[in-house]
């Protein structure tokens, strides 16, 4: 029986879009008619353990572990861990293999987007400690492509890839993701007469141009923008720069929330509005949809692949366009029922099943051919 080892310290929503991307994998994989010919080994966090086991059982081996992330123990002690469990195949839902490891192994990248803003102002670090680190990062990456089988999350990222570093077609494969079955099993009701307001979620890092909404509402007077975020250091900046634009009254900070109250939220709204520059897979518009909240989105990066027909585009850098979208959006009944319905189909057309399938089928290529 081959042996499979997985990477699964990022788990669950804790660790963003990485987190669900790795619990809703795992979820799934469990499904696959084949699961049980192989043994899995999961790598967690000790902290995570119980919570893990909660969600999936004992269908899977265990290995906790408190080796972080991006640390200096993760080059020089995961290896050691991983010889010792003797696995057949390696997959890192993370691009960060370590170094000395040198099995056979499949990395997920989830995007490339520090090759295109870099720079202290995308960082919470000091020019002495952003350029070594973003240096690494670099030659990291590098390395981890040239050396690894590859999934990547669409076919934007795909083609970058086999571009940028001349690497065969073959060695990497695009997975789209899903939205978390829990989250489309919420219940929600359509509405006819949104609120005044639009929807703002996700972090607030310098790519994801959350600028042009602020610019977009001195447009639009009579609209209002709620940000779904945690506070963090991006955050305060903005509120900086909403109290200088003088937006304070018509922004609301709704700090993080939990799925299960994305609905009422997400009912009322008029829209979520999705400007960013650049975006990995992004299911951001897609949770909007599955709870019946038109999407208004950028026409940049792998979004027009994601989102193909069922959301309103914009240039994201300009504001007018944006705010045409929003009016346009406001004023017709027949076309929110429209994109309404458009979102729920768009949705559809993934599952975690279809991922966790074609997963399993790169390792079963990967373990032939080797």
């Amino acid at each position: 029986m081959k042996h499979i080892v997985i990477d699964a310290r990022l788990y669950g929503p804790k660790h963003t879009g990485i987190g669900r991307y790795t619990k809703n994998l795992l979820v799934a994989l469990t499904q696959q008619p084949n699961f049980s010919d192989y043994k899995f080994t999961l790598i967690v966090y000790q902290d995570l353990l119980a919570t893990i086991k909660a969600d999936l059982g004992n269908v899977y081996n265990y290995y906790p572990t408190e080796i972080k992330h991006y640390s200096l123990k993760e080059q020089i002690l995961l290896p050691t861990i991983l010889y010792r469990l003797k696995p057949n195949l390696v997959h890192f839902t993370h691009f960060n293999k370590p170094i000395f490891y040198f099995g056979r192994s499949v990395i997920t990248i989830h995007d490339l987007i520090k090759h295109f803003f870099k720079g202290t102002q995308n960082s919470t670090k000091t020019s002495i400690a952003y350029w070594p680190k973003y240096l690494f990062y670099r030659l990291f990456t590098n390395f981890s492509i040239k050396h690894n089988e590859i999934i990547v999350p669409s076919d934007y990222w795909r083609n970058y890839i086999i571009k940028t570093y001349q690497i065969s077609p073959k060695k990497i494969t695009t997975t789209h993701e899903a939205v978390d079955p829990n989250f489309i099993s919420l219940k929600h009701q359509i509405t006819n007469n949104p609120e005044n307001y639009i929807i703002y979620t996700g972090n607030l890092y310098p790519h994801k141009n959350i600028q042009v909404v602020l610019k977009t509402l001195k447009l639009l007077p009579q609209i209002k923008l709620k940000i779904i975020c945690a506070r963090d250091f991006f955050s305060q900046k903005l509120e900086k720069i909403i109290i200088d634009n003088k937006l304070q009254d018509r922004v609301e900070f709704l700090g993080y929330i939990p799925d299960k109250d994305f609905v009422d939220i997400y009912s009322k709204a008029l829209a979520l509005v999705h400007p960013s520059l650049m975006e990995g897979f992004s299911l951001t518009g897609l949770e909007a949809m599955s709870l019946g909240c038109p999407v208004i989105s950028s026409n940049s990066s792998c979004l027009p692949e994601i989102y193909q027909n069922s959301v309103l585009y914009f240039d994201p850098k300009d504001p007018k366009d944006l705010a045409n979208q929003i009016i346009k959006l406001s004023k017709s009944i027949k076309l929110r029922n429209k994109m309404i319905t458009l979102g729920h189909l768009q949705v559809a057309k993934y599952s975690w099943n279809s991922t966790a399938s074609k997963t399993l089928s790169i390792y079963q290529k990967i373990l032939i051919e080797n």
